[in-house]
């Protein structure tokens, strides 16, 4: 999630090159003397630096058993950080690159490449490959009906834990609800140098985290469905279902779960904060669960967030393709065969083991595919994965996110209402409509060129490759 807010500035500039620039033929040369059959030929594949050293070190390696068994050579770019992937990937198109495959957020995508016609259509491309990806892990590649990207890094979500040894030395039980909450903050409260929950209030990129947890409820459940009858202008963000979250979110304060000090800490001070014990619970994105398994030297504990609203059931902010797999328009169609097979080998389990094993796996997104689990990534599994929906800010225009940050902290500071904050976002979601002329189903408006300028010309029989 936290992503999405840094790229607002690189992204605005990659869009104008972008138009207009898709074509289905490509611009891309393949390596002189290779008939792009798989009998030879090379594949490009533009990604960000790994952050884990092993990665790269597996990327490479099953690179070259993948040269040793068809013969085509894997050009690997990494190069800076993921924010810098949309520029990159343009500064590449301008220059007549060869780029096949890029590593990029579907977040990315569908709030920016995708309408701009940056990247192509794989639905047919990739269709032997879905049976790979466990149950719900291939969704959110799907917009507007057609699978843009294959999903090739852990699924992440929201998440609320808590320090299980103090839990247990104080008679303490994980709460599931509102009220419970309250007591136990009471209770931790009361022990010294302990504050109830630790969040990262600092950062004003993180608030929508909690504000889509409370509007998921407010919703009866069906914020995805909100969100998009809201963009679409078929309803306003001034709803009821809205003002409330605004409230809820504010309840945190007002009773004195949360306390001045999240709003005065950011990511690494919440962490800290957290594994010296001087927090009871908290609640982040898995993102920071490797780090905090690392620095507690206690039993941690998950619990999934509370339930606030009656006849609503509890129901976490989750995405999956966060690092996916997607080919750019501009890619030639020349290269489609060598391409494919090489995504087919990568999400071989075996291959993707060896890749995705490096760093913690949370949730298993390619089937048999994942790392050694303990009882919280265990909890998340069986609790948070089959009961989410989709990050909201994969949905909305950046410029929402913004104004959503701004108005939860203005209402927390008692300096906007909720029904003010609410009427904040609809003004910003207005003006970005008006003045950068957005529109969120973009895919319903395209016109036929558009669509062949995404549209493989060459679908290759990936079947006989297959293992």
């Amino acid at each position: 999630m936290k992503k999405i807010m840094a790229l607002l500035c690189t992204v605005a500039m990659s869009v104008g090159l972008l138009a207009g620039c898709g074509s289905s033929s490509g611009d891309n040369q393949s390596v002189s003397g290779s008939d792009n059959t798989g009998n030879g030929g090379k594949v490009v594949m533009l990604a960000c630096e790994p952050e884990v050293p092993a990665e790269k070190e597996a990327w490479e390696e099953v690179a070259a058993d993948f040269e040793k068994e068809t013969g085509i050579q894997v050009e690997l770019r990494f190069q800076g950080t993921w924010s810098d992937i949309p520029q990159t990937l343009q500064q590449s198109k301008l220059a007549g690159d060869q780029i096949d495959i890029v590593r990029v957020g579907i977040g990315t995508i569908s709030s920016t490449l995708g309408a701009a016609g940056g990247v192509k259509d794989l639905t047919d491309l990739a269709s032997p490959l879905l049976d790979r990806y466990s149950d719900g892990m291939i969704d959110n590649c799907y917009i507007g009906g057609h699978l843009w990207a294959l999903p090739y890094y852990d699924a992440s979500s929201y998440m609320c834990l808590y320090n299980k040894t103090l839990f247990d030395e104080m008679g303490l039980q994980a709460p599931q609800t509102w009220d419970e909450l309250v007591s136990v903050s009471k209770a931790l409260s009361e022990k010294d140098g302990v504050m109830p929950i630790i969040f990262q209030g600092k950062d004003g990129w993180a608030w929508p985290m909690m504000y889509t947890e409370t509007y998921n409820q407010t919703t009866g459940n069906k914020s995805v469905a909100a969100v998009q009858s809201f963009l679409e202008g078929e309803s306003s963000f001034v709803s009821d279902a809205s003002v409330q979250a605004f409230d809820l979110v504010k309840k945190f304060y007002d009773e004195n779960v949360l306390t001045q000090a999240s709003l005065d800490t950011d990511d690494e001070g919440m962490i800290a904060t957290f594994a010296q014990g001087k927090a009871g619970m908290l609640f982040a994105g898995t993102w920071d669960y490797e780090t905090l398994k690392d620095s507690c030297d206690f039993e941690i504990g998950a619990f999934q967030f509370p339930v606030m609203v009656d006849g609503s059931h509890s129901e976490n902010g989750y995405g999956v393709g966060d690092y996916a797999l997607a080919i750019p328009s501009f890619a030639s169609d020349d290269n489609l065969e060598n391409t494919m097979r090489f995504l087919e080998y990568i999400t071989r389990q075996d291959n993707a083991q060896k890749i995705l094993g490096t760093s913690t796996m949370i949730y298993e997104v390619l089937k048999g595919v994942s790392t050694e689990s303990d009882d919280v990534t265990k909890f998340l599994n069986s609790q948070i994965a089959g009961n989410s929906s989709e990050y909201l800010d994969w949905l909305w225009p950046s410029e929402v996110n913004d104004a959503l940050s701004t108005a939860i902290v203005s209402v927390i500071s008692g300096e906007m209402s909720s029904q003010d904050a609410a009427q904040y976002v609809q003004d910003a979601y207005t003006k970005v409509c008006e003045e950068k002329d957005y529109t969120y189903a973009w895919w319903e408006s395209w016109t036929q060129e558009q669509w062949d300028a995404v549209t493989p010309t060459k679908i290759p029989d990936l079947t006989q490759y297959m293992q």
